[in-house]
């Protein structure tokens, strides 16, 4: 998997034959959060992210489609979903869709929800030993249904010798085929991400123990 800054200058004629998907790690976090602007480390983070993409363009040529975790929808519809899920990185996803990079309908809506309920039963503590059994198969199975949807939809539309763009949390376990050539794309200020949102979320989940 090349990254930007461990590779020089990919050149379009390296990877002609191949489908070309550059990923960009996201984090999804509580809506409390986005409202912090002091030490908020997000800013940085995407004009680093939107620095080395810009970059990667130059080399490899435009992004033809965007897939975004948890987007359900094409076109404008998609983007609105977007910018609820992800609002510190939808100005940058804005400036790829207006230059004209197609949204794609990522996630089948069924699948999704499913899972967010196999989630949610798996957090409410179940207490019986077989309920808990039975709840985590089906959120495995679920969970890798769901994988093998996304893995189709990025092969049925992005073609060879296209550029697509990816942007999903780190922990998404996906497992890309032979043709299809990944960057990884991500920010020196990433280490600085994870550190705040652990101190912010400790914060929120914890009110009294900040105060102290």
């Amino acid at each position: 998997m090349p990254k930007l800054g461990k590779i020089s200058k990919p050149t379009i004629d390296r990877f002609n034959n191949k489908k070309r998907l550059i990923y960009v790690p996201i984090f999804f976090i509580p809506p409390q959060l986005t409202e912090i602007k002091g030490n908020n480390p997000f800013n940085e983070y995407w004009k680093e992210i939107a620095n080395n993409i810009n970059k990667l363009e130059l080399s490899l040529g435009k992004i033809d489609i965007i897939f975004h975790e948890m987007n359900t929808k094409p076109a404008k519809e998609g983007l609105d979903i977007i910018e609820n899920l992800n609002q510190n990185g939808i100005d940058f996803i804005k400036i790829l869709y207006n230059s004209g990079s197609k949204i794609s309908d990522f996630e089948n809506e069924e699948l999704v929800t499913e899972l967010m309920d196999w989630q949610r039963a798996l957090s409410s503590g179940i207490m019986s030993a077989k309920a808990k059994k039975i709840i985590s198969k089906e959120y495995t199975e679920t969970n890798s249904e769901r994988n093998k949807n996304l893995l189709n939809k990025i092969s049925e539309e992005l073609n060879i010798g296209s550029n697509g763009i990816l942007f999903m949390r780190e922990d998404h376990g996906l497992q890309f085929d032979s043709d299809t050539e990944i960057f990884y794309v991500s920010s020196n200020t990433i280490s600085k991400v994870h550190d705040w949102l652990e101190i912010e979320i400790d914060k929120l989940m914890n009110p009294a123990k900040s105060k102290n």
